[in-house]
């Protein structure tokens, strides 16, 4: 095991890391995570985060870093060294772990982080939201809101490269029309 969710803050014991974009001014609890190094001891990490409801962890698939995500914000942690190596995304609402692969479904679009640290980011597939209906393999099949017609389109997204077929975001927008002034202008 190289980490486990705790229910709080230790009482005892060396204080836990606050990873904060306020820095050691903000003193709350958020998403505590104990860490098991394999070169060094153990130590807690609270994650204070973002703002959608996301918590998960989750072992890289580089397999020497793992995953934090707290309240939607994504952050690969470094576990020997007891750092954030690199913050991914501030609006995670879901987490898809493949093998040699993680997807994340952020409010308008999805990212993905390869075993080599390569990864790929959809374009914007919806106005505003996302639903998974299903993941069939490599292949994911969701809908996307539209207000033009305050439905939810089909689509599909490639696990492997982020290529979407259908997004709705990206076809109403190839339509839109410029106005300047109350006038149509030219692209």
């Amino acid at each position: 095991m190289r980490f486990e969710i705790l229910p709080g803050l230790p009482p005892y014991g060396p204080m836990a890391l606050s990873f904060t974009h306020l820095g050691a001014r903000e003193h709350r609890e958020g998403l505590v995570v104990r860490f098991y190094p394999t070169e060094s001891e153990a130590w807690v990490g609270n994650f204070l985060g973002g703002a959608t409801a996301c918590d998960f962890v989750l072992d890289h698939p580089n397999e020497a870093d793992v995953i934090v995500v707290a309240k939607g914000e994504g952050s690969i942690v470094d576990l020997e060294n007891r750092t954030i190596r690199e913050i991914i995304a501030v609006d995670i609402e879901e987490v898809i772990s493949l093998p040699s692969i993680v997807v994340f479904r952020g409010m308008v679009s999805f990212m993905a982080i390869k075993a080599d640290g390569s990864g790929w980011h959809s374009p914007r597939i919806s106005w505003d939201g996302l639903r998974i209906i299903e993941v069939r393999g490599t292949e994911l099949l969701g809908t996307a809101y539209t207000p033009r017609a305050n439905e939810w389109m089909p689509f599909k997204l490639d696990l492997l490269t982020g290529h979407c077929t259908d997004g709705i975001y990206e076809k109403e927008m190839a339509g839109a029309v410029r106005v300047s002034g109350g006038k149509e202008t030219k692209n």
